[in-house]
């Protein structure tokens, strides 16, 4: 007899059995009626104590649907299929082998945790000797429905999804993500920090193939073993599994095993354990050498500043990057003459604080594996490693030598180490530039202590050492304790700036409570000495102390309201010099944050600060803040569009007080997703900054224009053109990419950069040159498999 996993029978049946046997069997999934009360016989007749799984998959003919209202929690091993047979991977898994095989019991996440889909989707996972697969059927009652906007590999536009997330280690921290798209796009990411960190710059070798018709797509995944790092423990591997289908129409996410909304959907601890048997893993070794050439044009003044010149130079560039995996635990990654001619540009900002701004790493070699050097250090973006600082000195690249990286697992252990030598510039010394990190698991599963080293040295003796020891320890429930303390060492022009004492120093104290439902809090204390300096990190201030704290709560609503959550807080923060023990800068930021079934977000929040200004700083030749002590109050007021719309809106306008003035601040994107092969989307910011009483005024104007193009997945372009007002300066970064295959790539790179004022400045009658850089480039590259 085969009863409905949903059905109230069965669970009455697993419930009373479980309870009678006192714990010897465990239900572990889906099974058959009859085998669960088959092994509750045995287990009672035996009498031995061991507990018996019924896992599921006992019976090959058993069927589970895709139920609503029935949460399939993780729970046990569950043993994953093995192909009984060999499959034709054209994207439509209707042959007798999948067949055969059970689809998974999903539950919706979102918009409702355990509301009722509106499609039915099926999803298997299996196996054979060489590749892990997965199967879906992904039904929709109008295939018009279907939202497929690109084509580009690793780009996703708001397109349906399926897809399934491994924890391979099955550390219940660290885990990858392959999905796919309607239209074949393969976007792949590396999940860290118990999926608090999602990278999307993770790559490795797999395949897929989809299909659309009359009732809605489909899809097949086949994932090679060799691109997978687990340890088999006696010819069986035990990893951490987590599969779904997103419709971005609706918002739907359903999944397996069920994720409660108390969680992120790429919670790591929470995934079901599932076991393959008697696979194994090869450790190839890939070499990727590329080639460059391209050509540079640089206007720049005459040695006697009566004329700018236009200087053209080639280049000819070749180099290699290489990865290696000695064993499944370890990954070595070699790169010589290292090059990003085919990164896109920066996102320009305009700074209206007495602080550097921080930017984002965009180079992919530094972005994989970076959740595991990731270390914060209490205040703003600080961190005590940023890979900016690597090969690049103001925003300008420099020459990258080349370097090594490696990261593994050892007995619990996470372990990484990374050393680059970049070449002397513009009279600059070349330098090594290098970092260490160890982490281990200790308590329970989401606790943990570990340390990191950085280091910066320089020929003719210049160094920087700095290094960070953290632990977070969660005593019970979501609390969690984290405390880190941080050095420098450091010595310049022969002369010792730092030696690791008390004022060289950093201590960070946090106590925070960690959910998505309910009640979320934390309180921070850091305090750093005026010393500490990490060399290969960024911080954008030193001598303080601060305080900070944050109460939130969140609401998920129920499935036949319109919206989906509801979130109030607030944030705040107080920083005082260490000298004297005043307050330097404070803020308040409560807030409003209220969210649409369809994915729809608004917030509304003021923001209440203070700030003593000792030395005041500029905004431009015309305004400037003046030094003071000043209290402001601004509100803030934002709205962002559904993943579906085609056509999506971004604004956010803040205005308020400014110091002893006005500010009046806009950010707006639109994007237009115009077909398959065509995404626009313009920015646009503007800050509008008023002192009345002084009769000065601000105004700075940010556009950007950026088009994605594809032909079809192999062949695809993109164009990026920013205009900023600050510095009167058009800038644009094309790039067309041709992909072979995987791991195969042309790229064509156009990089112009035009000024708009050719006024001469004053005491000067020489009118700029409207170019100001040109550069083209062509690299290919070709990843070889050894």
């Amino acid at each position: 007899m085969y009863i409905d996993v949903s059905g109230p029978t069965y669970r009455s049946a697993v419930s009373f059995v479980q309870r009678m046997t006192a714990g010897i069997v465990r239900v572990v999934g889906p099974a058959p009626i009859t085998t669960v009360l088959l092994a509750a016989v045995t287990a009672l007749s035996a009498s031995t104590g061991a507990a018996q799984e019924v896992v599921a998959g006992d019976d090959p003919s058993s069927t589970v649907g895709s139920p609503s209202g029935a949460a399939s929690m993780a729970e046990g091993i569950m043993d994953l299929p093995r192909l009984g047979g060999p499959v034709e991977f054209d994207g439509i898994p209707d042959e007798a082998v999948w067949q055969a095989i059970d689809p998974l019991p999903l539950s919706m996440y979102s918009p409702t945790y355990l509301g009722t889909p509106s499609e039915r989707t099926e999803l298997r996972v299996a196996y054979d000797d060489e590749y892990l697969w997965v199967a879906a059927m992904l039904h929709e009652d109008d295939p018009t429905n279907i939202d497929a906007y690109s084509l580009r590999r690793d780009f996703w536009s708001g397109d349906d999804t399926f897809g399934i997330l491994l924890d391979t280690f099955n550390d219940n921290e660290n885990a990858v993500r392959f999905t796919g798209t309607p239209l074949g796009v393969r976007l792949d990411y590396d999940i860290t920090r118990d999926g608090d960190d999602v990278s999307d710059t993770w790559d490795t070798f797999w395949d897929l193939r989809t299909n659309i018709g009359p009732s809605g797509w489909s899809g097949e995944m086949r994932i090679p073993f060799s691109s997978l790092r687990f340890t088999p423990q006696g010819g069986d591997v035990v990893m951490g599994m987590t599969v779904y289908r997103w419709t971005s129409r609706t918002n739907e996410r359903v999944t397996f095993p069920a994720i409660p909304s108390d969680f992120e959907d790429t919670k790591v601890s929470i995934m079901q354990d599932v076991r393959l048997r008697g696979v194994s893993r090869r450790n190839p070794v890939y070499v990727t050498p590329y080639l460059l050439s391209g050509l540079d044009q640089q206007s720049s003044l005459v040695p006697s500043e009566t004329a700018f010149e236009r200087r053209t130079d080639g280049s000819f560039e070749i180099g290699a990057d290489a990865k290696v995996s000695p064993s499944s635990n370890l990954t070595i990654d070699l790169s010589v003459n290292t090059d990003f001619a085919d990164v896109e540009a920066d996102q320009q900002q305009v700074n209206l604080t007495r602080f550097p701004l921080f930017f984002e790493e965009k180079r992919p070699f530094f972005l994989e594996r970076a959740g595991l050097f990731a270390f914060s250090t209490g205040a703003d973006e600080g961190r005590l490693f940023h890979s900016r600082r690597i090969g690049l000195v103001d925003g300008q690249p420099v020459r990258i030598l080349g370097g090594i990286r490696a990261v593994g697992r050892l007995a619990g252990v996470d372990f990484g180490a990374l050393s680059m030598q970049t070449a002397r510039h513009d009279g600059g010394p070349s330098e090594n530039l290098g970092v260490g990190r160890v982490r281990a698991r200790v308590l329970n599963t989401t606790s943990y202590v570990g340390g990191m080293f950085t280091s910066r040295a320089a020929e003719g003796g210049d160094h920087n050492l700095t290094y960070g020891l953290d632990g977070s320890l969660n005593p019970w429930g979501d609390e969690y304790f984290t405390v880190k303390w941080l050095q420098t060492f450091q010595r310049r022009d022969g002369a010792i700036l730092a030696s690791g004492g008390w004022d060289d120093s950093r201590l960070v104290l946090d106590w925070s409570r960690r959910r998505v439902q309910g009640l979320s809090y934390s309180t921070t204390f850091t305090r750093s000495g005026p010393g500490y300096d990490p060399g290969v990190g960024f911080e954008s201030r030193s001598d303080f102390s601060r305080v900070g704290s944050s109460v939130d709560y969140q609401w998920f609503l129920g499935e036949t309201s319109p919206f989906r959550r509801i979130w109030i807080g607030h944030w705040g923060n107080a920083w005082f010099r260490n000298q004297g023990g005043d307050v330097s800068t404070a803020w308040l930021h409560p807030f409003f944050w209220l969210e649409t079934k369809n994915g729809a977000t608004i917030l509304v929040s003021t923001n209440h600060s203070y700030d003593d200004t000792r030395e005041g700083f500029c905004l431009s030749d015309e305004a400037e803040v003046l030094p003071g002590e000043y209290w402001m109050t601004e509100a803030w007021l934002s709205f962002g569009p559904p993943d579906g719309w085609r056509i999506a809106p971004i604004v956010t306008l803040q205005a308020g007080e400014f110091y002893d003035g006005s500010k009046l601040r806009l950010w707006t994107t639109l994007r237009w997703r115009a077909s398959k092969h065509l995404e626009l989307m313009g920015d646009y910011q503007l800050n509008r900054i008023r002192f009345d009483d002084r009769a000065q005024a601000f105004d700075s104007h940010l556009l950007g224009f950026r088009a994605r193009a594809a032909w079809n997945s192999r062949l695809s372009a993109e164009a990026f053109v920013q205009y900023n007002s600050t510095i009167d300066r058009i800038t644009g970064n094309t790039r067309l990419r041709y992909n072979f295959r995987e791991g195969r790539d042309l790229w064509l790179v156009w990089n112009e950069s035009l000024n708009t004022d050719l006024e001469p400045p004053e005491a000067s009658d020489l009118r700029l040159p409207r170019t100001d850089a040109r550069q083209l480039v062509l690299k290919y590259t070709h990843t070889l498999g050894l």
